[in-house]
């Protein structure tokens, strides 16, 4: 087969990998640079261009789909290679700290088994609920890093297809107004989290019935607790909540965020002061007291927080932040 051939029928093989309107340039350039690269091997060799050079010079470029990816365009690009591995560590942590947690719970009975009577006290009984439950659902953690991976992905798309001609960056300097956004999602995932396990503390006894009855009887909460004091800390998580998002979205804290972050752990603050002043939480004793000192302690710390994030406030309006 003659050696232009072969160069033909592989440039073919490329272009057929990309779209239409990039074919014809493609092929183009493509065989003139095979072109030239084979006369320059023949020339080095010292001998006329035949089908064997021609297949060791293809060889050694490369299959036509590998050729055919360094001249197709960046597309949208979800996970960037740099980002892989730690978006991995990431992704499969969170599974198997969840399965770390649930699985030894399961097996020991802390978790009842409900819905389940076949073998439900054998320890493979208990095991197929965890994997049908708790197991397969770990899942969702991975499914919640794509989804904030794809929120952001859009977001930088956005932001590359209308950026500007690139400048110099300014010296490097230390901005501690920045936040992590994995660290961010996952403050604010355990965050919900145990903002539902304490909303859900009044119904103790109906979703956990397996806790042992001194057990619920410990975390019985005051009726007029309940009624009264309680419902107050719903807005503040919301609140909270909130902030938390437009940090996350921003990627930085700014003056207003940290001026209503402040406002809102002196409200906390305020809150759970009057929690443990005001008069009993939970029915038992030893519990009550427990928590109320507490939350005098979470109170002082929810005040430093306020008073820290007002000054850092203060700071940050007095200067121009390093966009780096």
């Amino acid at each position: 087969m003659d050696p232009t051939a072969i160069i033909d029928s592989y440039v073919a093989d490329v272009v057929r990998h990309l779209p239409r309107r990039q074919r014809a340039d493609v092929a183009l350039e493509l065989r003139s640079l095979l072109d030239d690269e084979l006369a320059g091997r023949a020339a080095d060799t010292g001998r006329p261009a035949d089908p064997t050079l021609a297949m060791e010079l293809l060889t050694t470029f490369g299959t036509p789909q590998d050729v055919a990816d360094r001249y197709r365009p960046a597309g949208f690009t979800i996970i960037r290679p740099s980002n892989a591995p730690r978006f991995t560590w990431i992704a499969l942590g969170g599974i198997a700290l969840i399965w770390a947690v649930t699985l030894p719970a399961t097996l020991l009975g802390v978790i009842p088994v409900t819905g389940w009577d076949y073998g439900a006290d054998t320890w493979w009984g208990r095991l197929t609920v965890w994997w049908l439950g708790a197991g397969i659902g770990a899942l969702w953690w991975p499914g919640a890093m794509i989804t904030y991976t794809l929120i952001g992905a859009l977001v930088d798309h956005r932001r590359e297809s209308g950026s500007k001609a690139w400048t110099p960056a300014p010296p490097r300097t230390i901005d501690r107004d920045r936040v992590s956004r994995p660290g961010t999602v996952v403050a604010i995932a355990a965050g919900v989290l145990g903002a539902t396990i304490v909303i859900a503390l009044p119904w103790l006894a109906s979703w956990a019935p397996g806790l042992p009855e001194p057990a619920i009887e410990a975390l019985a909460l005051d009726p007029g607790f309940l009624q009264w004091r309680a419902p107050w800390i719903l807005p503040l998580w919301a609140a909270d909540l909130v902030l938390y998002v437009v940090v996350l979205i921003t990627g930085r804290w700014t003056v207003p965020t940290l001026r209503a972050r402040a406002v809102l752990s002196l409200a906390m603050a305020g809150l759970l002061l009057w929690w443990s002043l005001a008069g009993p939480v939970f029915l038992s004793p030893v519990t009550d007291t427990t928590a109320r000192l507490i939350f005098a302690a979470l109170a002082v710390y929810a005040a430093t927080d306020a008073v820290l994030a007002f000054r850092r406030s203060i700071s940050t309006s007095r200067r121009t932040p390093s966009l780096v």
